[in-house]
């Protein structure tokens, strides 16, 4: 039963702290079946009729934000309170119905100005790391055997990383810049050169919200793929210009400790790129340059980003494309992962978080991701396989 005139009377005398101006709009966008206030955690929640609410509720959201409100839509069980007017009102659960919850918008503080320098200030700090780690790296006669001025060789490797880097987070940017979500500029993290990690990557902090499960899946994806597109070319590159030696004199290198293995073995990307350039040949072992290592870096954060788990960006995949319940399941595979390819930190982050932090979900939980995105969810699944860095001796062909 829709909200009579009567009711709607009723509806906006009870309502407080401005919600009765919520009323009218939601009224002229939704069939409007019930209304209900609640006091405690001060949000109002229509019951609705409408089955299709995609194409309404952007312009909804538009209408409320200028009486400063914001409102999700999401399935779910809601009791219907017959004659609330009675302090024993009899309630009527409805199962799978369409709500629509609206809340007050925070008043945004002030920016601080020093604030608003601390990521140039991690870019810049990145650079410095990464270059001092391209510097360590190739110090080696064997690493300069295609490029001889280490210091060039150290400028490529940080031009190489940072790209990789910058064009992941420059994906979610145009993608955030797209749908008119507001997010800050990434923050790079340095990371310990002398370590073997001179980087932990790079995140950016959303101040807007995803209006349906497309904008999500879209925001998500953009940044892996626009990184992985840079990281490819940087392995072509870095394969061309790294040593082959014999195996006589590899074993010799590994006995002198000048030489080991990458920390969690190669992706078969990587490897076909190595195929590709003609670096693969039989009898000899191939040392990658500075180069090649920046792309296993991006091969690795790659995998990282699109495991379906948690808010990493394949984790914002899963939920758009399989719903809530999915998306732990698969939060939990991940982490079973992570801990099988020996990525222990990663996945106590993951397991950490996933159980400390609220659920990322679009403002629009009811439109379905579209049949073309879904696809594509398995694609980058896919993706992920073949960036993840899988031991050699699992690939004896490699």
């Amino acid at each position: 039963m829709a909200l009579t005139s009567k009711q709607y009377l009723v509806a906006t005398t009870f309502l407080n702290g401005g919600y009765s101006r919520a009323v009218p709009i939601v009224s002229s966008f939704f069939t409007v079946k019930d209304v209900q206030l609640n006091v405690r955690e001060d949000y109002i929640e229509f019951l609705i009729a409408d089955a299709e609410i995609k194409d309404r509720f952007p312009s909804f959201l538009k209408d409320l934000g200028r009486i400063g409100m914001i409102a999700t839509a999401k399935r779910s069980k809601y009791f219907w309170r017959l004659m609330p007017a009675l302090s024993s009102a009899i309630r009527l659960p409805i199962q799978d119905g369409i709500i629509i919850s609206i809340y007050k918008l925070q008043k945004q503080k002030p920016k601080n100005k020093y604030r608003q320098s601390i990521p140039t200030l991690l870019f810049l700090a990145t650079i410095c790391v990464v270059f001092v780690d391209g510097v360590i790296r190739s110090g080696s006669p064997i690493a300069r055997s295609q490029v001889q001025d280490p210091i060039l060789l150290a400028a490529i490797y940080t031009a190489s990383l940072m790209g990789i880097l910058g064009t992941h987070e420059l994906g979610h940017i145009l993608a955030n810049r797209k749908y008119g979500i507001k997010a800050s500029w990434p923050y790079f993290i340095p990371g310990l050169p002398w370590l073997g990690l001179p980087t932990f990557g790079a995140l950016i902090v959303l101040r807007g919200n995803m209006t349906n499960r497309n904008v999500m899946f879209d925001v998500g994806i953009a940044g892996p793929i626009a990184g992985l597109i840079v990281t490819i070319i940087v392995s072509i590159y870095g394969s061309t210009i790294s040593s082959l030696i014999t195996a006589e004199e590899a074993q010799r290198l590994f006995g002198e400790n000048q030489l080991g293995p990458l920390p969690f073995g190669e992706s078969v990307l990587m490897i076909a790129t190595v195929y590709l350039t003609g670096m693969a040949v039989e009898n000899t072992v191939l040392v990658i340059s500075p180069v090649l290592f920046a792309a296993w870096l991006g091969f690795l954060i790659t995998f990282l980003n699109l495991m379906p788990a948690w808010q990493l960006d394949g984790g914002h995949l899963a939920r758009s494309a399989l719903g809530v319940r999915w998306h732990k399941v698969l939060t939990y595979v991940s982490i079973a992962i992570l801990f099988t390819l020996g990525f222990y930190f990663m996945a106590l982050l993951v397991l950490f978080f996933s159980l400390r932090s609220a659920e990322s979900a679009p403002l629009d939980d009811v439109t379905p991701l579209s049949s073309k995105r879904k696809a594509l969810f398995f694609v980058a699944l896919g993706i992920a396989v073949i960036c993840a860095p899988i031991p050699t001796s699992l690939m004896p062909w490699a």
